[in-house]
């Protein structure tokens, strides 16, 4: 099998395949290529977003060069120095922290910089916080993974979001290929059937119901709605978290309702959007890269709770696992959540030694993160 390559110049030559991920890359890669990605994720910055076919299977790839607002979801410096090793430690409310890690980090990320991080081809990259798996099979990996490195011999080739609960083999095979498995996070899997049979999950059904929110599918919203899905994304990623997560725009936000690139779900109370959610489907598995709610509201409305609940009732509807990607893990654990480390798979071997080092280190730095985010409940 000969992998195909495809640009924003040819990207309309490319045949999709007659399959249900075959259709969700279309209608999602044809508009977030053929304009700017920026229109869609504002801070996406120095990248460009291509595909490649590999048999009946797409892989959608991101060639970055370093940017320093870039969002992490392309940017391998945003996602260990700026956002993991700056932003995280804020919430820890320590300030002794702080200092030391800034005191620690800064030699690290000038070093980043110098050993180029973002000289990187990022695999199976849809720009969001989780990239599902398609369908897809060991000789496809290898095959992908050679004309990767011969299309990019200057670039570290990383697979993002691999993890050993959902697709093992895709960690294997990358294993086998010469890849390091480096620490990305730890996500939260959870089976929305026992989920729901968890005490704190049938509370957050009575707070449903006490509070009076409505539930509606995106396709009832309005344009101005869409604004204020934005806005409530916003105040609990960007605000909230950080400014490194995706900035996604109304143009993606309406992208997604026009072209069900995602299943939106609203909470209306009193005719006002107060909370949002939007989930995407592959190989089995959902998962909710759109979550936000006015976080001006007082915590008893219990709108995060709330989203949960829809998530869950949604993944039994449609009988799917729920990869309810990272954070909060406490609340997630009390659902029933299992923790899964997520790696990113990265192949340096065609690179020269200052290249290679600072994966190394972020492998050195894995090995001991790993067990304490398992015990810490990330």
């Amino acid at each position: 099998m000969q992998p195909q390559l495809f640009t924003r110049e040819n990207i309309h030559s490319l045949t999709f395949p007659s399959t249900a991920d075959g259709d969700y890359a279309c209608r999602y890669l044809i508009p977030l290529m053929t304009g700017d990605p920026q229109k869609y994720i504002a801070n996406v910055h120095n990248t460009q977003l291509m595909a490649v076919k590999v048999s009946e299977t797409i892989f959608p790839i991101t060639v970055t060069d370093f940017h320093p607002l870039n969002t992490y979801t392309v940017s391998p410096y945003s996602h260990y120095v700026s956002y993991g090793a700056y932003e995280e430690v804020k919430h820890l409310n320590n300030r002794f922290a702080e200092i030391a890690a800034k005191a620690v980090m800064t030699p690290v990320a000038v070093f980043f910089k110098y050993a180029e991080l973002d000289k990187v081809v990022f695999v199976n990259n849809y720009l969001l916080s989780t990239n599902l798996y398609p369908s897809v099979n060991s000789d496809q990996l290898s095959a992908l993974s050679e004309a990767l490195v011969r299309w990019f011999p200057d670039r570290a080739i990383v697979f993002r979001s691999v993890d050993q609960k959902k697709n093992p083999h895709v960690y294997q095979t990358l294993e086998e290929l010469g890849y390091d498995l480096v620490l990305s996070r730890q996500v939260w899997y959870m089976d929305p059937v026992e989920a729901l049979k968890t005490r704190q999950c049938k509370e957050d059904a009575r707070v449903l119901r006490k509070n009076g929110y409505e539930v509606v599918s995106g396709n009832e919203l309005s344009d101005d709605e869409l604004h204020r899905a934005v806005e409530l994304y916003n105040l609990l990623y960007l605000q909230k978290y950080s400014f490194y997560n995706p900035q996604f725009t109304f143009e993606f936000i309406k992208l997604a309702r026009d072209a069900e690139t995602l299943h939106l779900y609203g909470l209306k109370k009193d005719g006002r959007l107060n909370a949002i959610m939007g989930f995407f489907i592959r190989n089995g598995v959902m998962t909710q890269p759109l979550f936000g709610y006015d976080t001006s509201l007082p915590l008893d409305e219990g709108l995060y709770r709330l989203l949960t609940l829809v998530t869950l009732q949604e993944g039994v509807k449609r009988g799917l696992l729920v990869n309810a990607s990272g954070g909060v893990g406490k609340f997630k654990k009390a659902r029933g959540g299992e923790a899964v480390t997520e790696y990113n798979a990265v192949f340096t071997k065609h690179l020269p030694k200052r290249r290679q080092l600072p994966w190394k280190l972020i492998g050195k730095v894995s090995n001991v993160a790993i067990p304490y985010f398992k015990k810490m409940d990330f």
